[in-house]
Parts: structure tokens; sequence; C-alpha cells
């Protein structure tokens, strides 16, 4: 059998289009990039919005080039669905038209509004025993909060609350739904059900009327408009997949988990790192909550137990800062500087809230590193030291933490996405954690995201199957442990010291 499926993966500053095509006996997927794109957000008076028509534009453009390249092959392409990152959404009238530009995630206005929540409610406690899910202050129920505080008639004529896949997802069909994965972002779901918490919106004072139907991941949402088709010279008829739409759960299904009878953990590294374990329920206890770990739903009905970390957010601000200076390095040529350097030289928590907004970083890590008594980074590649150890530091952390709740404690980690190219940083994180360390595969979300589809289709049983495909579809290779038994504990006792 062969199938072909477009993946539309979202990043929160870049988007591609992927295709997906099964074939063989036993099922191997051969992974191809048909269109990569940038976009950015956009500042404007009231906030940091999202350029929705931009990416649309994109998304259009990377379907009529795959169904192009399946022509080509001699193959009809056989569906399309999208993901993206999590908590960021629209409001949609009675007339199918957003009513406003998406907020960016990191918009100042979801701070207070996350505060005002938590004190309606009697604490975080409260609300993490309602939904499971990790407090940062862009959730989406606090993002509802700042639009009730700001503008309260955008939200007396919303009729529904779409997540950015959901709406992409819209705008291909014409049909509006909401898919799980995504949907459990936003500390709206019930913990125990999965389903929406109408009783959180009434205690908030939000309208729960604008909460739709929910889809599980591999969903058929609908079928490709037929002005779509002809516009992009896509088929008729074309399936409209709802994959697992948020990212991180795209990701994770990814991973190439062929022997459950080994306690593993993954790893999601990249812009952000998700560390954490798969569980067939949730976990909320209160010291969960303190830890913090977050429930998200993932693929067959498991639960994503994780704990969000800063990830190369770090790297990535300190090579922004560098360039802005007029001293530009690729990500290649820090890490080779970073090499280069005494290590364990400067620790600093990386989940620090001062080092989370954009901005010159090397300022931030100096005062961090100050206040803690150690030496303060002078070079490029100390600085790129300092984080990456800390980042290994962090993970084996939260790892220790996460064994404390499951039971279990990790003997394998599976790390997927960008940050597997990274071979500075998975080596320092085997040293750190003390476990054997898998990489691979890099483009995780998207064969994620093209498997789930191809669930969705009929071609693919279940997640375990999805999971042996990608098994023997991709390579994974195994992390070298960086640094000596004993450096690294000297280093972790530090780290104790400065993470909380």
């Amino acid at each position: 059998m062969q199938s072909a499926h477009l993946a539309i993966d979202l990043g929160a500053s870049s988007g591609r289009a992927m295709l997906g095509l099964l074939d063989g006996d036993p099922l191997r997927l051969e992974l191809e990039e048909v269109h990569r794109f940038e976009h950015h957000a956009c500042s404007v008076p009231t906030g940091i919005v999202w350029n929705l028509t931009g990416i649309w534009r994109q998304i259009l453009h990377g379907l009529s080039v795959g169904a192009a390249r399946c022509k080509e092959r001699g193959l009809e392409l056989t569906s399309i669905g999208v993901d993206c990152w999590g908590v960021d959404f629209v409001l949609v009238g009675a007339g199918g038209d957003v009513l406003g530009l998406p907020h960016c995630y990191r918009d100042a206005r979801n701070e207070p509004a996350s505060d005002r929540v938590v004190e309606r409610l009697g604490g975080n406690e409260a609300l993490y025993a309602r939904t499971g899910i990790q407090r940062m202050p862009f959730n989406t129920v606090f993002q509802l909060e700042a639009i009730r505080a700001a503008e309260p008639a955008q939200l007396d004529a919303a009729r529904r609350l779409l997540f950015l896949p959901d709406l992409f997802h819209y705008w291909l069909s014409g049909e509006q739904a909401t898919e799980r994965t995504i949907a459990s972002t936003g500390s709206l779901l019930d913990i125990q059900s999965g389903e929406w918490d109408l009783g959180l919106m009434e205690l908030l004072g939000l309208p729960k009327e604008i909460l739709g139907p929910i889809v599980d991941p591999g969903a058929q949402v609908g079928l490709l408009r037929d002005t779509l088709a002809d516009e992009t010279g896509a088929p008729r008829g074309l399936k409209v997949i709802a994959p697992a739409s948020h990212d991180t759960a795209s990701a994770i299904a990814a991973a190439p988990v062929t022997d459950n009878s080994v306690p593993w953990a993954y790893l999601s590294s990249g812009t952000w790192s998700l560390l954490g374990a798969e569980l067939p329920t949730p976990y909320y206890s209160e010291a969960a909550c303190h830890a913090p770990f977050t429930n998200e739903r993932g693929v067959d009905s498991t639960i994503r137990f994780l704990k969000n970390i800063a990830g190369l957010w770090l790297i990535q601000e300190l090579r922004r800062e560098y360039a802005d200076a007029g001293s530009a390095h690729s990500f290649a040529e820090l890490v080779d500087q970073a090499e280069g350097v005494e290590p364990f030289r400067t620790l600093v928590d990386p989940n620090h809230a001062s080092l989370a907004a954009p901005g010159a970083m090397t300022p931030r890590v100096a005062e961090l590193a100050a206040a803690a008594g150690q030496p303060i980074p002078e070079t490029p590649g100390q600085f790129v030291r300092c984080c990456l150890e800390s980042l290994a530091l962090c993970y084996a952390q939260t790892a220790g933490r996460l064994a404390q709740f499951t039971g279990r404690p990790a003997e394998r980690l599976h790390v997927v996405g960008g940050g597997t190219q990274n071979k500075l940083l998975n080596g320092l994180t085997a040293g750190a954690m003390n476990c054997e360390v898998l990489t691979g595969p890099t483009e995780a979300t998207a064969i994620g995201n093209a498997l789930v589809q191809a669930m969705g289709c009929g071609v693919i049983a279940n997640l375990t199957e999805l999971r042996q495909v990608v098994a023997r579809s991709t390579p994974v290779d195994r992390a070298e442990p960086v640094g000596a038994a004993d450096q690294w504990q000297a280093a972790r006792e530090r780290f104790e010291t400065l993470s909380p």
C-alpha cells in the first residue's frame, strides 16, 4: 500500500510542509521537505500578534507544492494535517470570521491575567487539581481572562474558540473542531475526563458556549474545500485529518520506542525542552503541582506527564544578541567554541524567570552567575557552555523528580526534535543523567504528524505500530557521555543550590 500525507508543521518562527510517503511490507516512511518558510510575530499597539494570513498563504503554497510532488511520483495525496505550538487561539464569530488577531503567548498582558485567575480560584493548587496543567502565564485560560479584561465585547461576540491548528483545519475544510492534544495545553480540560471543564469557565465568568466538539488525534475533520483543491492543484476529496495537533504530542508519538520493558523517558528538544514520561492515566498530586509537572493528552489516550524547560531558546537568544552586535556565529560555531572551554565553570538555573523574555541574554546570565557567587562568563564559548551544562543538569534534576512520581527511574532517554543535532548537549545530558541517551529522529514532529494522519486513514493501526514504522524508517544514534562521573556528581550538588 502506498499513501501520501502532507504534514504542515508550524513553529514559533518558521514552518514547513513535509511530505510523508508510506510504502512497503512492512511499512516504511520516506519524509521529504517540500516547502519551508519564516514567519514572525508582530508588535501592534495592543500587544504581540501572529500574522495569520501570512502563515495561511504559506500553508496553501506548501499544499500546492506537495500535491505537485505527488503527481510527479505517480501518487495522489491522501491527507493533510497541521500541528503547531500550544495555547494560542482565535475567537470566531457566528458568521465564521476571526474576531481578532491571535496574541502571541509571550505577550506581556498574560502575566497579570494569570495572577487574577489564580487568586479568584483560591490558589494555583485549586486550578491544578481541576486541569493537571503546569501553571505558565500564557496558558489559554489566562489569555481568555486577558481578553475579558481588555475587550469583553470580543468574548460576547464569540461563538467558537479554535486553537491555531484547529483554525487552519477549518480554513482547509470549512469544518470546525478542536483536537484534544492541543486543547490540553490550555488548562481548560477536566483532568479526569479529558473533556472541557465547563464549571471552570462558569467560575471565571467566561462563556462556556465557545468551547466546541473535541476530536481525538487521527480524526477526520472534513474534506478539502473544492475551491482550494482547484486553486492548489490538490485532489478534490483530500482528507483533512487532525494529527496530534500539538507539536510536542506529534514529536513524542514519533519516539522510536520498541521495548517498553525498559523504563524510558522522552525529551523533546528544541526552542523548548519538554522532558517526561508517557502514562496511561494522569498524575496530579500536590507534589506534582509544585514540581511542577503537567498532564497533557497524547496519541491513543496516553498522558504526556512532563515538565517544560527553557531549552535551546537560551542559545538562540545568545546567537541573536551576538549577531545584532555585529559578531554573527552559526549554531555549530557556538557549540564548537563551547567544547573548547573549561567545563563546569559557571552554572545557572535555565528556568529562571529573568531568562524567559526576548532580548540580550548575556547580561541576564551574568547577573544570575554573580548573584550565585560564580564566575561570570566572558566569551561566547563560556556563555554557551554555561547554558548547555545548566540545561543538562536541569534535565537530570527533572528526571530524578519524574522517577519519584512514576516509581520507575528512566534507564533510557529518547531525545527527539531539532536538539538531536546538538551533540555536545546530548553528550552532556548523557553524563548528567547517567543513563542511555538515544537521539532521533530529528524530524519527529513532522513524522508524528504524518503517521497519525496515516492512522486516521486506516493505514496504521495504533501507536505501537506507528512507532515500529518510525524505528525501521529513521536512524537513531547513541550519545556518548561527556565529563567524568565525579565531576557530574559535584555539578549536580552545585545545581541543586541554584534551582528550586
